[in-house]
């Protein structure tokens, strides 16, 4: 005869109300977790009630302080506020600061408190500036419209004038806030430019690169130097450090010298009146 199936029938439907206790239970903590999250990230002492900049110079701290608070507006999925302590969206408002004021060069955003946000900025240093020469036939024809440059090359403000820095042109020709000049190059180019003036015993005003990377570089005290920026640099200071010693440099007003044929150097000085 067969055994009868009824106790194991009691054992599964006895198995099957426990799993389905359990996981009433565990709805029911989840749930419960879930509203008392969402009313605790909603609490006023968890709520940033101010932001505060700090290290703005150039930037308008007040437009900082309006773009971070804008970026706390609205909610995740209509459900935690942006401007809950537990969630400050960090990444949103560097991305806004940055994206305005190119002059920024990193954003740190940090709680004090549960109630205070800081909000602190570096800003680029200006090495040198970025010119756009006067164009001839335009209402600006005698004006020349220039712009700050960091040690990398990066344009990022269009300066005001005044500014006691070297001056240097072409390759760009758009608007170039926001544009590295010579793409990661200008380093380079700027030790270059400071070693040849050193060596030229005189002051670097200008410098001119062509789409060739030809370079002529104006001296403050009158003259210009043309090189090939890709030339050795070690070799051109050289030839230059030797020409330039002469007693004829000291003696007479040079009018240009050019290093861009290797040992042979073209040199001519301006005729006295």
């Amino acid at each position: 005869m067969n055994a009868p199936q009824q106790p194991k029938l009691r054992l599964r439907d006895r198995r099957r109300r426990l799993l389905w206790v359990k996981v009433a239970a565990g709805t029911g903590v989840a749930a419960v977790s879930l509203a008392l999250f969402w009313y605790v990230v909603r609490l006023p002492e968890v709520t940033i009630a101010e932001v505060s900049v700090e290290g703005a110079v150039l930037a308008q701290a007040d437009v900082l302080k309006q773009l971070s608070e804008a970026a706390l507006q609205g909610s995740y999925g209509f459900f935690i506020p942006r401007n809950s302590a537990f969630l400050i969206p960090r990444q949103n408002i560097a991305a806004a600061i940055e994206s305005a004021f190119p002059q920024i060069e990193s954003v740190s955003v940090e709680r004090e408190g549960w109630q205070r946000l800081v909000v602190s900025v570096t800003e680029r240093t200006p090495t040198a500036l970025w010119c756009l020469p006067a164009q001839a036939g335009t209402q600006d024809e005698d004006t020349v419209s220039c712009y700050l440059m960091n040690e990398n090359g990066f344009i990022f403000e269009k300066a005001a004038g005044g500014e006691e820095y070297v001056e240097y042109y072409g390759v760009l020709s758009e608007e170039p806030v926001g544009k590295t000049f010579l793409a990661g190059g200008f380093p380079s180019l700027s030790t270059f430019v400071e070693a040849i003036a050193q060596a030229a015993n005189r002051t670097a005003s200008s410098v001119f690169v062509d789409v060739n990377d030809d370079v002529t570089l104006t001296f403050a005290e009158g003259g210009t130097l043309k090189f090939v920026r890709t030339a050795d640099q070690k070799e051109t200071i050289n030839n230059i450090s030797s020409v330039f010693s002469s007693r004829k440099f000291n003696d007479e007003t040079l009018e240009y010298a050019d290093f861009r044929f290797g040992n042979k150097v073209y040199v001519k000085f301006r005729e006295s009146e």
